[in-house]
């Protein structure tokens, strides 16, 4: 009543500036404006958390290019010019991996249209978190029966700690696309199971199968189909078993095409190490030993923030669980079925694979906010309080990691454009950095930027070889260190140029290295 009496004074307020004020039109607008209201709020509900995204990620947004994305943006000349799109498309790279679509086809087409412009890139990946995030609030919505556990599950899944990695890296670009065909495959699996229509069954096969070329990790989605059939609707079982034999086949041509590794930080220990590697991605997902980003160092404080959270999603799980409401144990099945593969990985723990685990995590916690607030005065309490907790750790801290993946891509962007420049019309000659430090060779020089702009001899001054941390192994040393024999022949045919890189500035100093030397 009250925000219809205030509508009908604000309708009329405008009436007297605009229109003639008359019955007819306070009756118009005092019908219309609930109405308006509505809308306005439902949009709000799908809009809200993709603006949160842009508020607390805008650095993210606005990031240049860093290591591994120099690998892709060079796919597209590297095809044209030698090896083809097939070879591009479907040949094991980087540690064995056949990304067609997340990164074959985006860096290849995005290249094409934008070149090293990064904002499209970075445009385009926000764009698919925001559908990622439309979906698991629909889908916590429809399996929890509650629309605000959506929101908040869309909520929490945006402000977590490690997702500031995702939102700022183009190379991991994958992470967020795998999120959203995951989610969508489920969603297609609930809206089946609700309708028995059988075009959401197909598209959910369709969603499961063109994931394999999104990432992996998609093996897992016939696991993440069963636990949710168990939890709630086993009748589903008998249409979801065939899936589990796409991804065994999927597996073995996997395994086949690319070995997995036998050694370096992708060999896969399965050990016991498994479990220290899962507790390490849960205190990460929950957020206060991350805190040491902050400059809050290990306390007795510190830890009482993780036992709080932890208990009170542990113990909403046992609640649910003894009244058998089965579905929160989907939420942390989620978490841990999507991680499982990544457990063996113990000499490569990396924020960025908890990505699309915490999607179940949010929906976890998104429901367990909201069972807490209408379980009465003290499950208010609680919900707030931990809430809090969650929000004020989680967000400072996805709000520096942002800012660091910004801070190192602004300073790759002057560092690359700073030689091209310096280059420009001597792109023939063999270009030698001298005083790169370890971070900028490891971040750019490492996956050679340089033939994206035309120059294709870039080398470090062999002086520079011990400044290089970790070193820089003996078997590829000679493609990022000039030799003697290459130094001589140069500066005798008088085409080296010498760029010093010290302090982030590029400069020209040919004249007095060759004086000195």
């Amino acid at each position: 009543m009250f925000i219809s009496l205030a509508g009908v004074a604000v309708v009329t307020f405008l009436g007297v500036q605009v229109f003639p004020v008359n019955a007819t039109t306070v009756a118009f607008a005092y019908l219309l404006l609930p109405q308006f209201l509505h809308r306005t709020r439902k949009a709000a509900y799908w809009i809200a958390p993709s603006l949160l995204t842009v508020v607390l990620y805008w650095p993210g947004l606005m990031a240049w290019f860093q290591k591994d994305d120099f690998v892709w943006l060079k796919l597209l000349d590297i095809a044209r010019k030698s090896q083809g799109f097939r070879w591009a498309l479907f040949t094991p790279l980087a540690q064995g991996t056949i990304r067609t679509l997340s990164e074959r086809v985006f860096f290849m087409s995005f290249s094409a249209l934008f070149g090293v412009n990064a904002l499209p890139y970075r445009c385009w990946a926000l764009l698919t978190f925001a559908a990622s995030l439309v979906v698991v609030s629909s889908l916590c919505a429809r399996l929890t029966g509650s629309r605000a556990a959506g929101f908040w599950a869309a909520i929490l899944w945006t402000v977590n700690s490690s997702m500031g990695v995702a939102l700022s890296w183009t190379a991991i670009y994958y992470e967020i696309l795998c999120s959203l065909f995951l989610l969508g495959g489920i969603w297609l699996l609930v809206r089946y199971a609700e309708s028995g229509q059988r075009r959401f069954y197909l598209a959910q096969w369709i969603t499961f199968v063109i994931g394999f070329g999104v990432l992996e990790l998609n093996v897992v989605y016939p696991a993440l189909a069963a636990a949710y059939a168990l939890c709630c609707n086993r009748r589903l079982l008998a249409k979801i078993w065939p899936m589990f034999l796409v991804s065994a086949a999927y597996t073995l041509i996997h395994t086949v095409a690319a070995p997995l590794p036998a050694g370096g930080p992708y060999k896969l220990h399965w050990d016991t190490s498994v479990l220290s590697t899962l507790w390490t991605y849960w205190k990460w997902a929950l957020g206060p030993n991350r805190l040491i980003y902050l400059r809050i160092y290990p306390s007795p404080y510190r830890s009482l923030l993780t036992i709080l959270l932890m208990s009170g999603l542990l113990g909403f799980l046992l609640c649910k669980m003894l009244r058998r409401e089965w579905v929160t144990a989907f939420f942390a099945a989620w978490f841990v079925i999507v991680l499982a593969p990544l457990l063996p990985l113990r000499d490569h723990i990396d924020p960025s694979y908890l990505t699309i685990p915490l999607a179940g995590f949010a929906m976890w916690g998104g429901w367990a906010v909201v069972s807490g607030w209408n379980a009465g005065r003290l499950g208010r309490i609680a919900a707030v309080f931990l809430l809090g907790i969650y929000l004020a750790v989680s967000i400072p801290i996805a709000r520096v990691t942002t800012l660091s993946f910004y801070d190192g891509s602004q300073a790759v962007r002057s560092f690359v454009l700073g030689i091209v420049a310096r280059t420009r019309g001597q792109e023939s000659k063999l270009v030698l950095l001298r005083n790169v430090d370890s971070e900028m060779f490891w971040s750019a020089v490492y996956d050679r930027p340089f033939p994206l702009f035309g120059i294709n001899e870039v080398y470090l001054l062999p002086d520079d070889q011990q400044k290089i941390v970790p070193e820089v192994p003996a078997s590829i040393r000679s493609q990022f260190f000039a030799d003697s024999g290459m130094l001589r022949a140069a500066f005798e045919q008088q085409r080296a140029i010498v760029l010093d890189t010290a302090g982030g500035h590029v400069r020209d100093v040919t004249a007095s290295y060759v004086r000195s030397h």
